[in-house]
């Protein structure tokens, strides 16, 4: 009797660190994708090896998080592949040595969902940077990777075919993923890899529904080195670094579907029209911070406020949005990555909205006071070594505290 409740309380135990663990991943997906990219890139003071170019092959299985009530049932294990092919930096761009020559990939990705006639298959492809920690003289290493990407689904939601895909709403979305992996090295052509990872799949509220993917996936591999660096070319300038306050402007372009996460579904797409000015500031050859106001308006929220006549009058006037927003980049080179958050100063319609729905959740509140946006932009001159008089274009994800609000691109420009 004692051995029977002893190995009931440790299976009570396993299930219960498994359910907190599912939880969170369920209510917190993207913000922990975030928060794990931002811990790894802050913390990127890791040691490379000496390989020029290498192939990774791998597999694994994962199982998707049923983060919606009405998700389909997962009736078995995801089963995912993997091929990568890496190239390693080393110096021969200024900002390599800030990262400590981070590994690029080509990553391709795919496979099922535990769940084939619902949720069917998917196949993916991201660029990556990885991390890599080597000691020398040691075998074992580890680092993190961090990959973003586009996603195509086979089974996507389909409101004659497919009406229960409450996850998938469209063919094609954005695919993210944050990994930690550690190797062995054989010999010194081939490495044994093993990984830990979280997939999450999202259109941004592109077309719904869209409660998206989000999968754990423990999975191993073996790479092989295709050739070694030789004759290092390591940039050895002293670049020095510009502290001026920059003013920039900044304009874009969203689209979104109007709704909550699952419904209503086949609606219009809505444009949402941005513009923003910001100061920027380099806090080092690799950080910029950012401090300005930003503002839209919402055709989709418009529409709506005409059509249910939410407001008796000014109904263009409350379809504007302003926030201040705070923000930082990552700068490599011409790329950089973009976060940023914020608070609004004026959103009348969300928060109206609420009121009258009677919403009293914390989070529900918190939305329609607390911006954020994670995006990728491209500068026409290296961002580090041209601070100022430069172009730059994105592509963004627009949300509410960490939920996907819409898909936005947009051009601008540094004084």
């Amino acid at each position: 009797m004692i051995e029977y409740s002893h190995v009931n309380s440790e299976k009570l135990i396993s299930d219960g660190c498994y359910s907190y663990v599912k939880m969170l991943i369920h209510k917190n997906g993207l913000r922990i994708f975030l928060i794990l990219s931002l811990f790894f890139l802050a913390n990127a003071e890791l040691y490379g090896q000496t390989f020029k170019n290498a192939l990774e092959v791998g597999a694994g299985g994962g199982r998707m998080i049923r983060n919606y009530p009405d998700f389909p049932e997962i009736n078995e294990q995801a089963l995912v592949g993997s091929l990568r092919y890496s190239q390693k930096f080393f110096g021969n761009k200024p900002w390599h040595k800030y990262y400590n020559n981070p590994v690029f990939s080509l990553y391709a990705t795919g496979g099922s969902m535990g769940n084939n006639n619902e949720l069917g298959y998917f196949t993916g492809l991201m660029a990556e940077l990885s991390f890599e920690k080597h000691k020398p003289l040691k075998k074992l290493f580890w680092g993190p990777r961090l990959s973003l990407g586009s996603a195509y689904f086979t089974n996507p939601y389909n409101e004659q075919t497919n009406n229960t895909n409450v996850a998938i709403g469209s063919s094609f979305t954005f695919l993210a993923a944050a990994e930690v992996m550690i190797g062995y090295n054989l010999n010194p052509k081939t490495d044994l890899i093993g990984r830990i990872s979280i997939l999450h799949a999202s259109n941004s509220h592109f077309q719904l529904p869209n409660v998206g993917m989000n999968m754990p996936v423990l999975s191993g591999g073996i790479r092989f080195k295709l050739s070694e660096q030789q004759n290092n070319q390591v940039d050895s300038v002293s670049h020095s670094l510009n502290k001026k306050i920059q003013f920039n402007v900044r304009v874009a372009l969203g689209v979104n579907e109007q709704g909550s996460s699952t419904a209503p579904v086949n609606g219009p797409k809505y444009p949402i029209f941005l513009t923003s000015a910001f100061l920027s500031k380099m806090v080092s050859p690799i950080n910029k911070v950012t401090l300005g106001i930003e503002g839209w308006y919402n055709k989709g929220v418009y529409d709506f406020i005409v059509s249910q006549e939410f407001y008796e009058s000014n109904a263009a006037g409350k379809s504007y949005a302003v926030a201040m927003v705070l923000g930082h980049e990552f700068i490599m080179g011409h790329f950089s990555i973009v976060t940023n958050g914020g608070i609004y100063l004026y959103n009348p319609f969300y928060r109206d909205r609420l009121e009258r729905n009677e919403l009293t959740g914390t989070k529900d509140k918190l939305k329609v006071w607390i911006p954020a946006r994670l995006g990728f932009q491209y500068y026409a001159k290296d961002a580090f070594l041209s601070p100022k008089n430069n172009w730059f274009a994105g592509i963004y994800i627009k949300t509410n505290l960490g939920q996907a609000d819409f898909l936005e691109s947009g051009i601008g420009y540094q004084f």
